[in-house]
């Protein structure tokens, strides 16, 4: 059976919204993917998917978008039942807290009994060749995790 995998984003730049569109090319072959604006995104749905990959960027000085902000405080009343997780993003070193975010959604998809498959992935505004080489191996983690 094709895995189900949910790639939820946040995105000002447009950053977020390709890394989110890379990993599902990535994923394309073996998984069945819904690549959805994290504004859009249902948080009680998350258990019904195989996988889910949040992508955000770090607003400010380490705040989680405000996009975000009811899906994060939704995430706090579901029980994920084991739901395997990756959560990556884009940020600026210049930022005192650089990708915050990143760690606030990873925490709180931990504590909402979620499964982290991958090491959460930070990038520094625009990805390089080595930041993309770290989307594909979080992506080939989450796909492994399902076999």
């Amino acid at each position: 059976m094709t895995p189900n995998i949910q790639i939820i984003f946040a995105s000002m730049s447009g950053r977020n919204r390709a890394i989110a569109g890379h990993l599902q090319a990535q994923m394309a072959s073996r998984a069945q993917t819904l690549v959805t604006e994290i504004s859009q995104a249902d948080a009680f749905e998350l258990p019904q998917a195989d996988a889910v990959i949040v992508v955000s960027y770090t607003y400010h000085d380490g705040d989680l978008p405000d996009e975000a902000q009811d899906f994060f405080e939704d995430l706090k009343d579901v029980d994920l039942d084991r739901t395997k997780f990756a959560v990556l993003g884009s940020s600026s070193k210049k930022h005192i807290h650089f990708g915050r975010a990143v760690d606030y959604l990873t925490m709180q998809l931990n504590s909402s009994n979620g499964e982290q498959v991958a090491d959460s992935v930070k990038i520094d505004q625009d990805p390089d060749d080595d930041d993309w080489a770290r989307v594909d191996q979080l992506a080939q983690r989450v796909l492994e995790s399902l076999d």
